[in-house]
């Protein structure tokens, strides 16, 4: 009896942990700062690098969970949404003030709106 229940309690946690460990295509408030800080930190002293954070980190978030074969000529909500997301979300982000909840609103909702319809 208690071998069972040790097995439906493990069943449990793994469905529970695959629900939460799913990862999401939207993109990263979380990820963009992460990346930007390091990407600061790392460039501190150059900064002509510095200065290409933002667009960098841009890039890496939005593309982050997109499978390879996704990223491609024919899938344009990609492109659409890196370059609105480049013209009109990083404008005042920087790795010393990423306003990373801006970023991502913007790229969620703003973007994601106009490069779906």
């Amino acid at each position: 009896m208690e071998a069972k229940n040790v097995k439906v309690i493990s069943l449990m946690a793994m469905v529970m942990l695959g629900i939460f460990a799913e990862k999401s295509s939207a993109f990263s408030e979380m990820c963009y700062v992460g990346c930007l800080v390091k990407c600061g930190s790392t460039h501190r002293h150059d900064h002509k690098a510095m200065f290409q954070c933002p667009l960098s980190c841009l890039e890496k978030c939005i593309f982050q969970w997109t499978p390879t074969s996704e990223i491609s000529t024919h899938n344009h909500n990609y492109y659409c949404k890196f370059g609105c997301a480049a013209s009109n979300c990083i404008k005042k982000s920087s790795p010393k003030d990423p306003r990373g909840d801006k970023v991502e609103r913007c790229v969620n909702s703003f973007c994601h709106k106009k490069c779906t319809n």
